[in-house]
């Protein structure tokens, strides 16, 4: 997501949304019709970094397309296998 500066109050308030937690979809939903909203399809993998193990999925995966890191996750991970 990119958001703008209107967000922010809404997330400042501390409501619990699902899960007991604050949710930023929320708060967007909130902001609808006072702000632009816009869409990008894309082709690509998709991460939920909402949780531990998709944020690691996701440092990870973008590890592994970088030619300077690649081969010392690969070794790293190996580690752990």
């Amino acid at each position: 997501y990119i958001l703008g500066p209107e967000i922010f109050p809404h997330l400042d308030r501390h409501e619990l949304g699902a899960g007991d937690e604050i949710q930023l979809t929320d708060a967007m939903a909130r902001t609808i019709g006072d702000v632009p909203f816009h869409g990008l399809r894309f082709s690509g993998k998709r991460f939920d970094c909402g949780g531990k193990l998709g944020y690691l999925e996701a440092n990870v995966a973008f590890a592994l397309t970088r030619d300077e890191l690649a081969g010392d996750v690969r070794a790293m991970l190996k580690g752990y296998a």
